[in-house]
């Protein structure tokens, strides 16, 4: 089974031992304290809540880091006021467009900047824990790029220091922010495809293959955010199959089985290894189905209705009829990752719990490691 491999040298950190717990591949009810309109929050908060700016500290630019401070740099209510990256090089040439950006190869200076409200981390998955915590500790806002952390212990660590600190824990899980995603939603919760049955996940392609990464950790939480967005119910049971072609130990290739509460089911195919790139989602009910093609420059969502003919004239067949396919248009616009970040501006302004909580977040870890220990016991061995 192809494990989660350890950081690479920009970004990283060292944190605690990784603790594991477990459940095998059953998953149990998180009870998670969730933080919802501004309560509880410090005087610090409720101060800023009534600013026009948002402070931010980008940490680790890299592909990701490149993408976000642009994404900041034009976000309304939100200003980049330090950049911080152990390559000074990449540090001086990103520090070039934000000349009011105080820029540092050390993290506890970021930490240490009275002027700084919030801290967005695109490191590695490995620096996560022991990054997000310092910085809640500090009594800064965080955003966090996906998996929140590489254990649900760690993640249950920042998902208290962020309530106890009355601070933000913000993921970003992209694609919960998607104006169709949330249309899926909108369909789903009101019934239009009747009792539903199975969501299917495909997130395919070349390139971009990870050394401080799997597949099943870099690629799943996007497709566990989604699937937990749309139905939120208990993941009663997991099962992973992984496969390393290209580096021993590191999976670039998973698929995942999964059984949730009232009899619904989910499939993940996951592979970095694929001729064609793809990101989608199909959901069946038994009256429509909705299919959501979710790459970034090319995102649509179609609905579709189908009938089943049972009558028995028809023998061992059972027909299917399917009557209109009715595609949905992306809002002018809707850059998925811009208007994350701005939802993450506006949290921490109103006091507000996002979609990508890191109470909500704490969810996926929980089915990545349950899925994950339940595929280190499944052998034919006797």
């Amino acid at each position: 089974m192809a494990g989660r491999a350890r950081a690479g040298a920009r970004g990283r950190a060292r944190g605690a031992p990784r603790r594991r717990r477990r459940v095998g591949g059953r998953l149990q009810r998180a009870a998670l304290p969730v933080r919802a309109g501004g309560r509880g929050l410090s005087g610090a908060s409720r101060a800023l809540m009534r600013s026009t700016t948002v402070n931010v500290a980008l940490v680790g630019l890299g592909y990701w880091g490149a993408n976000l401070l642009r994404t900041f740099g034009k976000t309304p209510g939100a200003r980049i006021a330090a950049l911080c990256d152990q390559e000074e090089q990449q540090l001086a040439r990103s520090g070039e467009a934000h000349a009011g950006a105080r820029c540092v190869t050390d993290y506890a200076k970021v930490l240490a900047t009275a002027a700084v409200d919030a801290v967005v981390l695109a490191t590695p998955p490995a620096s996560h824990h022991v990054l997000a915590l310092a910085a809640l500790r500090a009594g800064k806002h965080v955003w966090v790029e996906k998996p929140l952390a590489l254990t649900a212990a760690q993640g249950r660590e920042l998902v208290e220091a962020a309530r106890a600190g009355g601070r933000l824990l913000f993921v970003d899980e992209t694609f919960l922010y998607d104006p169709l995603v949330g249309e899926m939603k909108r369909l789903v919760d009101r019934g239009v495809l009747g009792q539903l049955y199975h969501l299917s996940f495909e997130r395919l392609g070349m390139g971009r293959i990870r050394r401080d990464s799997n597949v099943w950790w870099n690629s799943a939480p996007h497709d566990l955010a989604i699937l937990l967005h749309l139905v939120p119910r208990r993941v009663v049971r997991a099962r992973l199959h992984e496969h390393a072609h290209l580096r021993p130990g590191i999976a670039d290739m998973a698929v995942c089985d999964l059984e949730l509460e009232d009899g619904i089911s989910a499939h993940l195919y996951l592979s970095w290894l694929h001729p064609e790139k793809t990101a989608s989602v199909t959901v069946v009910g038994s009256e429509r189905m909705l299919r959501y093609e979710g790459r970034f420059k090319k995102r649509t969502l179609t609905l579709y209705d189908y009938t089943l003919d049972t009558d028995d004239r028809h023998g061992n067949l059972v027909p299917v009829r399917q009557f209109a396919a009715r595609p949905l248009e992306v809002p002018a616009g809707a850059e998925p990752l811009g208007l994350a970040a701005r939802h993450f501006v506006d949290s921490i302004r109103t006091g507000t719990e996002p979609l990508s909580s890191g109470a909500r977040s704490l969810r996926v870890v929980e089915v990545l490691e349950a899925a994950e220990h339940a595929a280190t016991r499944h052998s034919l061995d006797a």
